[in-house]
């Protein structure tokens, strides 16, 4: 395979995923009222605890800015809770609220359920290759990521 078909393939399989993933996930919208990134963010609280917003931010790998505006909403939607900390006013703290809680424990059950129903067939060999292959995408990515050379508009 040359190198042209291979970056062909990779975007059209990363665009086919991003699709898929929306389709997968398009009931957090219709019955809860929240968008993918949304649900990260919620499900990061609820494995990690309470965080602030850069703590959020960083573990989310998104702007801080940008999980403030979501966070605000949510709070809205009473998800969350935001909290200015007593000792230092600048930093706001993240917690669930019993009502978030109580969704994403209902969200977590209801994929569990329905990934145990899809999955129940697959060999242990399929996940082994998928998670191999997915990791190596994301260390092929990173390379690219971080290589100083060649970026667009230079000339070597």
């Amino acid at each position: 395979m040359n190198l042209h078909e291979f970056k062909r393939i990779i975007l059209e399989y990363h665009r086919e995923i991003n699709e898929n993933v929306n389709t997968a996930f398009r009931f957090l919208g219709v019955n809860y009222g929240l968008t993918m990134l949304q649900f990260r963010l919620l499900m990061e609280i609820y494995r990690q605890g309470p965080h602030t917003i850069g703590s959020l931010a960083e573990a989310c790998g998104i702007a801080g800015a940008n999980i403030s505006t979501m966070c605000k909403k949510l709070e809205k939607q009473g998800f969350v809770r935001r909290m200015r900390d007593q000792t230092d006013e600048r930093v706001v703290r993240i917690r669930l609220t019993d009502f978030g809680e109580g969704t994403i424990r209902e969200i977590d059950r209801y994929l569990n359920d329905k990934l145990t129903r899809i999955l129940a067939n697959e060999a242990e060999e399929t996940f082994e290759m998928i998670t191999a292959g997915m990791g190596k995408i994301s260390s092929l990515l990173l390379k690219m990521g971080s290589d100083d050379e060649g970026e667009v508009g230079e000339t070597p």
